[in-house]
């Protein structure tokens, strides 16, 4: 069963050209979040996830050393069409992840360095593209986090709206509208908002399994029976 076909299932169809809008999350309990979110890493949450949050490991950043972090806004588009990207940005809040749910495909960029100008402006969290983007020096240097499956020249279309704001398919798993979105040099992760706080009490708990580890390696102890 794979997680198109549940998707297919969960989302209600509609026509092409309407879209979805939902409420944000509340402000002071989304920077509560982010703030425990941005102690750990990918790696220490998807071992909480128990590996079923990590999107497909060719999604990376655009620049090393940059983290993502924040509640997703989607956008779900048509094949090589940019346009529901467009609209997306004009809907999102500030501090939200754009994701968009391209379809895997690389051959047409869906996210370009003017889209790159107004998220900044809008003060988004970054943006995650199941698919391609392209003008990649100048979205580096706009200075917010960017991931991607691929890096392209040919812009795509702008002519069909697909869908805002409903449940998409990111590398291969489920994001739901405010679902969190963590990102680093390793990966991006995926946490159901439902599940947020107790991935993150694993996740501290994992690292600090992992700082206990350290210590007794550093006093010559070996891994292999440590771990």
């Amino acid at each position: 069963m794979t997680s198109a076909w549940i998707l297919k299932r969960k989302n209600r169809r509609i026509e092409e050209g309407q879209y979805n809008i939902c409420k944000g999350v509340d402000r002071t309990k989304r920077e509560e979040i982010e703030k425990k979110l941005r102690t750990l890493d990918a790696a220490s949450i998807n071992d909480a996830l128990r590996k079923r949050g990590s999107v497909d490991e060719s999604i990376k950043s655009i620049k090393q050393g940059d983290i993502l972090c924040g509640p997703a806004f989607t956008a779900k588009c048509c094949p090589g069409d940019m346009l529901t990207a467009l609209k997306a940005l004009d809907e999102i809040s500030e501090g939200q992840v754009l994701v968009i749910d391209g379809g895997g495909i690389t051959k047409f960029s869906l996210f370009g360095d003017l889209m790159a100008m107004q998220a900044k402006l809008k003060k988004l969290a970054g943006v995650v593209v199941d698919g391609a983007i392209r003008d990649v020096k100048s979205v580096r240097g706009e200075g917010f986090p960017v991931f991607c499956r691929g890096i392209v020249t040919k812009a795509g279309t702008a002519t069909r709206l697909g869908e805002i704001n409903v449940p998409v398919v990111c590398g291969g798993v489920i994001v739901n509208p405010g679902d969190w979105i963590f990102g680093d040099d390793d990966g991006v992760v995926v946490i159901p908002k439902e599940k947020v706080e107790d991935i993150i009490r694993d996740a501290e708990e994992t690292l600090k399994r992992e700082a206990i580890i350290r210590e007794a390696i550093e006093q010559g102890k070996s891994i292999s029976k440590l771990l």
